[in-house]
């Protein structure tokens, strides 16, 4: 799943990439709203399946979701900025679960 751009910005980056300080990225508050767009539209793509409702605008399902955001509507908008929260959330917590040892695995003990 894509979660940016590579340096050049030929190809998108996964989190993996954007994570690697041996890949060169682009910062997602870097990118302008064409290239927001373009990444939230591939990470809308390879859904199998979306289905939201958001008040005032109703039910969205995929294919309404990337025309709107193609078209970059107020609810196209909102959904970019949606993707861009969800990215940098994934973000965050993958650089706290490299930064914590055994985060990762870190489990409860059963009582």
């Amino acid at each position: 799943m894509p979660a940016g751009f590579h340096s050049d910005g030929s190809k998108h980056a996964t989190l993996r990439d954007v994570l690697d300080p041996n890949v060169a990225t682009m910062q997602l508050s870097g990118l302008t709203l064409q290239q927001r767009a373009e990444l939230v539209v591939k990470r809308l793509e390879l859904q199998s399946k979306i289905e939201l409702a958001m008040i005032g605008a109703g039910m969205i399902d995929k294919a309404r979701a990337i025309t709107e955001v193609k078209n970059k509507t107020k609810v196209g908008r909102l959904l970019i900025e949606i993707e861009d929260q969800m990215i940098r959330n994934l973000i965050e917590r993958a650089q706290k679960a490299q930064s914590t040892p055994g985060a990762k695995s870190r489990s409860r003990p059963k009582r």
